[in-house]
């Protein structure tokens, strides 16, 4: 198994930039959205043109993905600085020990991704548009590469080495919420 390491500004950097990715669309941005939608539906229904609606309507999405860029932006400075902070402390007192990524396929890192939202193999295997049988081949796998008994334990461990996206329990909500 090849260990792949990185500088610290490197792996400060990839940590960061999955924590605002999955951060960056928050319930205020999904309300925001919402608004949009309501608006264009009142607007329709009393037949306002839609020369008039359309324009509101892009005007809306650009405003939205704005805001979320702008946000994303935002968050990836602060969870760099944090994530840096955090590597040098490890550093300054010892304790760093060599970071490697974990030794998963990327499918079966997205699988660890929804295990650790609190997803059930079906709820799962639904979503990746495959069979529950494959995701049950993934999660085996997951639990032998990383040397676990169940997946609370695959879990924990992936968060605790920052495998998985933070936030993936809000991910999980916003998504039923849109669906």
């Amino acid at each position: 198994m090849e260990v792949h390491e990185q500088t610290i500004e490197e792996l400060a950097a990839e940590r960061a930039r999955r924590q605002a990715q999955s951060a960056r669309w928050d319930v205020n941005i999904m309300i925001f959205v919402y608004a949009i939608l309501a608006t264009l539906i009142l607007l329709r229904l009393e037949n306002v043109a839609t020369e008039i609606v359309a324009p509101v309507g892009a005007s809306g999405l650009f405003m939205t993905w704005f805001m979320g860029w702008r946000r994303g932006k935002n968050l990836y400075r602060r969870f760099y600085e944090q994530e840096l902070q955090e590597f040098q402390g490890l550093y300054q007192t010892g304790k760093a020990e060599v970071v490697k990524e974990p030794p998963l396929s990327p499918r079966e890192r997205e699988v660890l991704d929804h295990i650790t939202s609190g997803q059930m193999n079906k709820q799962i295997a639904f979503q990746l548009g495959v069979s529950e049988q494959t995701i049950k081949n993934h999660v085996t796998n997951i639990l032998q590469k990383l040397n676990v008994d169940d997946r609370t334990q695959a879990a924990v461990l992936a968060i605790r080495q920052h495998w998985v996206s933070p936030g993936s329990e809000i991910k999980r909500v916003t998504s039923e919420l849109v669906a």
